[in-house]
C-alpha cells in the first residue's frame, strides 16, 4: 500500500531535520547515558536525569559572568533545601554565589589609613553575609580560602566581630546548619524557650527559621529525658541519631542551667530566711515598745 504524498513528505522532513533537533547539550547528554552508561532501555529516567543536570549547569552559569575587580565565585550549602540534620557535607546541596574579596569602601578605608588587620573581622562577617543573601551558606573553611586564612583564624575573627557587636546574627554553617562545634544559636533557642518564649519570638529573635528552633529545642528535651533515665552519652547519640560531640553540648548546657536555678534558689531561700528573722524580731520590738507605753502610763 502506498503512501500519501503528504506522509511521504512528513518522513522526508522528518529524515532532513530530525538530526539537527538533537544537535544540543541535551542530545550529547541523552546520548551518553543510552550508550555508555546503561541507559538503553531506561528513556524516561534519562530524561528525568539530563533535566536536572541541565537545571544545576543553569544554575551555575548564573554566577559564571564577568566578574566585578575583586570578586571570586565560592560555592556554598543551598540554604534554600531542606537540611535534615546528621548528614554528611557531602550529601547536602550547593549553590554559587559571588563574593567581594575587598571592597572600594574598605579599601578607601585603607587608603585612609585604617590598618589591614583592623578590617579583617569586617570583611569576614561580610563576605558570610554576602553569600548568605544569595542563599549559600559558607564555612569558616570557605572564607579562610578566599582570605588565606586558617579556619581557626576565622573562627576568632567572627568572635571578635560579635563581642564588638552583640546580638548581630553571623550566618555560617555552625550557625545556620549546626555543622561543627557551635552551640551559641542553640543556647540562646533554649534559654529563651524556657524563659517561656514561643517559637516565633525566639525565631524572630535569633534569626532563624522556625522549623530549627523548633528541632533545637526538641533534641533538647529529648537529651535531657534520656540523661535522666541514666543513658550513657554513646547510647543517647545512638537512640537520638544526633551526634556525640552535640550530645555532650546539651548535657553541659543542662548542667549549666542547673547550677543557675541551683544558685537562684539558694538565693531565694536565703532571701525568704532573712526576711521570716526580720518578721521573728518584729513582735519583740512590739512587745518592748508595748511593756514602755505601759511603764510610761503608770
Amino acid at each position: 500500500m502506498n503512501s500519501s504524498p503528504s506522509r511521504r513528505s512528513a518522513l522526508h522532513q522528518k529524515d532532513h531535520y530530525g538530526p539537527v533537533v538533537s544537535k544540543n547539550l541535551r542530545g550529547i547528554l541523552r546520548r551518553e547515558l543510552l550508550t555508555n552508561f546503561g541507559f538503553e532501555h531506561m528513556f524516561l529516567m534519562a530524561d528525568v536525569l539530563i533535566d536536572r543536570f541541565l537545571e544545576i549547569i543553569e544554575g551555575a552559569e548564573a554566577i559564571h559572568g564577568p566578574l566585578e575587580p575583586f570578586q571570586t565565585v565560592v560555592y556554598g550549602y543551598d540554604r534554600r533545601k531542606k537540611f535534615t540534620y546528621g548528614r554528611q557535607p557531602y550529601q547536602v546541596h550547593l549553590r554559587g554565589a559571588r563574593v567581594t574579596i575587598i571592597t572600594a569602601e574598605e579599601l578607601a578605608q585603607l587608603r585612609s589609613g585604617t590598618s589591614l588587620p583592623q578590617l579583617r573581622s569586617e570583611i569576614v562577617v561580610r563576605i558570610l553575609r554576602e553569600a548568605y543573601a544569595q542563599d549559600a551558606i559558607l564555612s569558616f573553611t570557605d572564607v579562610g580560602l578566599i582570605m588565606c586564612q586558617s579556619p581557626g583564624r576565622i573562627s576568632q575573627l567572627v568572635k571578635q566581630y560579635r563581642e564588638n557587636h552583640p546580638g548581630q546574627f553571623v550566618p555560617h554553617c555552625g550557625s545556620v546548619l549546626d555543622m561543627g562545634g557551635t552551640l551559641t544559636h542553640k543556647r540562646e533557642a533554649i534559654l529563651l524557650y524556657l524563659q517561656g518564649n514561643l517559637t516565633s519570638e525566639i525565631a524572630r529573635k535569633i534569626q532563624h527559621a522556625p522549623e530549627d528552633v523548633d528541632r533545637y529545642i526538641y533534641d533538647y528535651q529529648r537529651v535531657i529525658e534520656l540523661l535522666q533515665e541514666g543513658k550513657s552519652s554513646a547510647q543517647i547519640s545512638f537512640v537520638t541519631g544526633l551526634r556525640a560531640h552535640l550530645v555532650r553540648e546539651h548535657t553541659r548546657l543542662h548542667k549549666e542551667l542547673g547550677k543557675l536555678r541551683g544558685s537562684t534558689s539558694a538565693e531565694r531561700t536565703a532571701d525568704n530566711t532573712n526576711g521570716n528573722l526580720q518578721e521573728l524580731d518584729q513582735p519583740d520590738k512590739r512587745s518592748a515598745t508595748s511593756s514602755d507605753s505601759q511603764q510610761s502610763t503608770e
